[in-house]
């Protein structure tokens, strides 16, 4: 073998510009980020820990990229769960339990932190932590053994679906127009290019923490056009973010605002929870897009792009090629272009692009939107080089 190295070698450097790309990783590197003891709370922030968030949030990464940087850098607040997606550790969602089953589950070892019941969603969340520190597969058996036929999930971490490589900073004044939601980190309301935007925040307690995730999406979503736009933070600053109960419950804030069209360019596993409030959003009218992710051709899909009936947009560059990351599939809607510039790219850029479009089609939700929805953008795309873009591909409108 040793013989036919400088062979391989070779080869390599011949097919190099041939082989497929995966998803860009800017300069340098992926971000070395503070480990924290044990214990830590989520919620503690230091300036280290918030630039390394950006710098996270920042890179062109695939879900996989991501979820292993989370497990090596902070390994006390994450776990991999064993459908291979990565969670909060220790912390998993039981759905619809009564009281004596939280007895139940406090008897196997688990603790009962919080139980988010909604009436108008026909859903009750409980969220549980394992005091004993099981592995994820050995808490999952117990707490299904314990609560037998009952929807038991872990706290799945939902992450971005792109990067973006710059800052903005400058004052901003607020118009009205386009209204749409957005699901994401934080969002810089003083970027040059949200000047006509009114920036309506939910989370974080009223703070405003800008992420540069967000505020790419935020721009590419409102293109400078005079709007109103709904911006739920996932992430509030911390290093950890982005969890389930969060997307749930940033999801049924959209639907008391009665927003149309949400914007969502986050990936993560399928999750009961999140999988029966999208369906309640879908019910009521309401239009979701979601970025595909880029995780590569190979990957199996995420969600929400996943889900039936929420509008799943794959990448593009602009000569109408696929990106190499970009995730494909039989659910793939639309394609869109999803190159900002040579640093910032992904599905999350080209998820906003198809948003837009709807949202400037409906001014509140209505029962059968969803369906209207590829109407719309059947009318809308062109044709696109590859037969995995769905309906075609929509240009920037």
């Amino acid at each position: 073998m040793r013989r036919h190295l400088p062979l391989v070698v070779c080869l390599l450097l011949a097919l190099g510009p041939f082989l497929p790309v995966r998803a860009q990783v800017l300069p340098g590197g992926l971000p070395t980020l503070p480990r924290l003891p044990a214990g830590t709370p989520i919620d503690t922030l230091d300036a280290a820990t918030s630039a390394t968030t950006n710098a996270l949030l920042s890179a062109t990464w695939s879900y996989r990229q991501q979820a292993a940087a989370l497990l090596r850098e902070v390994p006390a607040q994450v776990a991999r769960a064993p459908d291979g997606a990565v969670m909060r550790r220790a912390e998993y969602l039981a759905l619809d339990i009564d009281a004596a089953e939280q007895d139940a589950v406090r008897a196997a070892g688990f603790q009962v932190l919080r139980e988010d019941h909604d009436d108008a969603f026909g859903m009750s969340i409980t969220l549980l932590r394992d005091s004993r520190d099981r592995s994820p597969g050995r808490a999952l058996r117990v707490l299904r053994a314990t609560l037998p036929g009952r929807a038991i999930e872990p706290h799945h971490l939902f992450l971005p679906a792109g990067g973006y490589a710059g800052q903005a900073n400058q004052a901003a004044t607020g118009d009205t127009g386009l209204r749409v939601g957005l699901i994401d980190g934080g969002v810089d309301a003083s970027a040059p290019a949200l000047a006509r935007t009114r920036v309506v925040p939910h989370g974080c307690d009223g703070r405003s923490l800008p992420q540069p995730h967000g505020t790419q999406v935020a721009m590419r979503l409102v293109a400078g056009a005079p709007a109103t736009l709904l911006a739920a933070d996932l992430w509030c600053g911390r290093r950890v973010g982005g969890d389930t109960l969060a997307l749930v419950e940033a999801l049924r804030w959209m639907a008391q605002q009665g927003v149309a069209v949400i914007n969502v360019s986050l990936v993560g596993p399928d999750n009961s929870a999140l999988r029966r409030t999208v369906e309640v959003l879908l019910a009521r009218g309401q239009v979701i897009v979601a970025a595909a992710g880029n995780d590569g051709p190979a990957a199996p899909p995420r969600f929400p792009a996943g889900y039936p009936g929420v509008i799943a947009v794959a990448a593009v560059n602009a000569r109408g090629v696929l990106l190499p990351e970009s995730a494909v599939g039989k659910h793939i809607s639309v394609c869109a272009d999803g190159v900002v510039d040579s640093h910032t790219r992904g599905t999350s850029f080209a998820a906003p692009l198809v948003a837009r479009l709807l949202a400037g089609t409906w001014a509140a939700p209505a029962p059968g939107h969803s369906a209207d929805a590829m109407h719309v953008l059947a009318r809308a795309a062109r044709p696109a080089r590859s037969p995995r873009c769905g309906l075609g591909i929509i240009a920037p409108t």
